[in-house]
């Protein structure tokens, strides 16, 4: 169990990190919109999934 909350953990900051980068440093965060939306369903998906397996 602790391999997949550190699993979740690594990906998120991933994502933060890549948002934030996109957000701050190419400041073209608007043209990713489409990314945002499918990562957004995915880990709202996953996060019910999870809450719904294991909760």
């Amino acid at each position: 169990m602790g391999a997949r909350i550190a699993m979740v953990i690594g990906l998120l900051a991933l994502f933060i990190g890549w948002a934030l980068y996109r957000l701050l440093v190419k400041r073209d965060l608007k043209a990713h919109k489409g990314t945002l939306a499918v990562a957004g369903l995915f880990i709202g998906a996953w996060a019910l999934l999870a809450y719904w397996l294991w909760g």
